[in-house]
């Protein structure tokens, strides 16, 4: 027989029996649009991650940070200070850009100092306040105005959307762009803007610590205008400065008694004024002592980030791309796709026992028949392959259903999540898709389980006896 005589007479047989062979179907269908909507869902996601990566630049970055071995626990937590540790300082930072393929470096800072945030009456604590170069290499999902810019000095600041919504600006963050808000610090600051009293009164000698100012020194107030409101989803929330700025709020200054000449008085004739002490305002730039918390070294090329970061690493420092994660995050989406997809194959396997179940009653009803086909000289690879024909495009149809139904329900969940995307400002729409992959793999597997289930039906077929079958009633 030719292929066109199996698909016939392969339609032919599933049409006499309609009512069945769409309950068959149907369950074939169920099957495959389960497989295709988890699967098509888990795909979705996975290229959003990998799109919004490859958007925001990560994989062409390096992030750099202090080394510190791992028996110094102790000593890095003795006042933040870390022996083992190599500081990322301005020297280190060129360095870093002296190494190969490496075309820009951007510096991170953490800073304590301040406390709150406050904006027309309302006071809110501040979590987190950083800084790093305005160069572009770091770069925020803006929702509103702009970033930080390299012209930025003291009194700019950007935050994240988190405080907009408790300022009352949801849904309108272009609102709160231009305005003012004021920054108190905490009561021991002590950098640029505070107000630094010179010791009133000195009795004998004094010494540096009975001249701390961080023991009495009131919080400072600064003004600053926001510019921009950046996705909470970035980062925690965050108030971000100017890094001339941060470097500022981490300049240490205090009094220090100057060094006063001894007069011994007692070989005096007269009078003996023993010389006040005189005190100087030291300024000590804090962030050339410790180091920046972190560094952001951009390269000219994807392909060439591990091998820049292993360069960087034999500088004594600590250096890591974004391969590792992003692929152990893949990974995650790959076992999802697994587990999801493992639940519709339960499906299918359901389906399959139906297709089973749908090939035996067609044997029993049409054994009359088969018992004519072999009489008039039909071999038994013919019967063979016919019933496995026909189970196969239950199979088929099922799939070709699935696949179609699939794809409807994928097109009604883009308009959910695009709006759900645009009120988070991005800018993506239609992840969810159907790529053509997964629809040959559907289709191909129902159609295989199709196959499948009709090999047992198709061999018992097979081996009917010609002369018992003519005489089947």
């Amino acid at each position: 027989m030719k292929l066109f005589d199996y698909i016939r007479l392969a339609f032919r047989n599933i049409r006499r029996q309609k009512l069945r062979s769409a309950l068959t179907i149907f369950a074939v269908v169920i099957g495959a649009t389960s497989v295709t909507i988890m699967l098509s869902l888990v795909t979705g996601a996975k290229g959003f991650f990998k799109s919004q990566v490859e958007s925001s630049g990560l994989l062409e970055q390096v992030a750099v940070s202090p080394k510190q071995d791992i028996t110094d626990f102790n000593s890095a937590n003795n006042g933040g200070q870390c022996d083992s540790c190599t500081k990322l300082t301005d020297a280190i930072v060129e360095k870093v850009k002296a190494v190969p393929h490496v075309i820009g470096v951007a510096r991170q800072v953490q800073d304590g100092s301040l406390e709150a945030i406050t904006y027309n009456g309302k006071k809110l604590s501040l979590q987190r306040t950083t800084a790093y170069d305005a160069n572009g290499i770091i770069t925020r999902n803006i929702l509103a105005g702009r970033d930080l810019a390299e012209a930025d000095k003291d009194g700019v600041i950007t935050i994240t959307s988190d405080y907009a919504d408790k300022f009352g600006f949801k849904g309108n963050y272009a609102g709160l762009i231009g305005k003012d808000v004021t920054l108190s610090t905490r009561g021991f600051y002590n950098g640029v803007g505070a107000d630094i009293q010179p010791p009133v009164q000195c009795q004998g000698a004094c010494d540096n610590n009975n001249n701390n100012p961080g023991q009495n020194q009131k919080a400072t107030v600064f003004t600053a205008k926001v510019v921009g409101i950046t996705d909470t989803n970035d980062s925690d929330a965050t108030v971000r400065v100017p890094i001339d700025w941060a470097r500022g709020f981490q300049t240490m200054r205090m009094y220090q008694q100057d060094k006063v000449t001894q007069v011994d008085c007692s070989k005096a004739r007269g009078p003996c004024n023993p010389p006040q002490p005189t005190f100087s305002l030291v300024t000590t730039d804090q962030l050339a002592i410790n180091g920046y918390a972190s560094l952001i070294a951009k390269v000219d090329n994807s392909k060439n980030a591990a091998g820049v970061s292993t360069e960087i690493k034999k500088l004594g420092v600590g250096a890591a791309d974004a391969s590792a994660s992003i692929n152990q995050q893949l990974t995650v989406f790959n076992i999802l796709g697994l587990v999801l997809g493992g639940i519709g194959g339960i499906a299918m396997a359901v389906a399959a026992i139906g297709v089973v179940n749908t090939m035996i009653m067609a044997i029993l009803e049409r054994t009359r028949e088969i018992g004519v086909m072999r009489a008039v000289g039909a071999k038994r690879s013919t019967v063979r392959s016919l019933f496995t024909f026909e189970a196969s495009m239950l199979g088929f149809w099922g799939g070709v259903f699935g696949v179609a139904i699939g794809f409807g329900l994928t097109r009604v969940a883009n308009i959910f999540v695009n709006k759900q995307l645009a009120s988070q400002g991005l800018k993506a729409h239609d992840i969810i898709g159907l790529p053509v992959w997964l629809i040959l793999a559907v289709v191909g597997i129902s159609t295989l389980i199709g196959l499948l289930a009709g090999l047992y039906p198709a061999s018992r077929a097979a081996k009917l006896d010609p002369v018992e079958a003519l005489r089947y009633e």
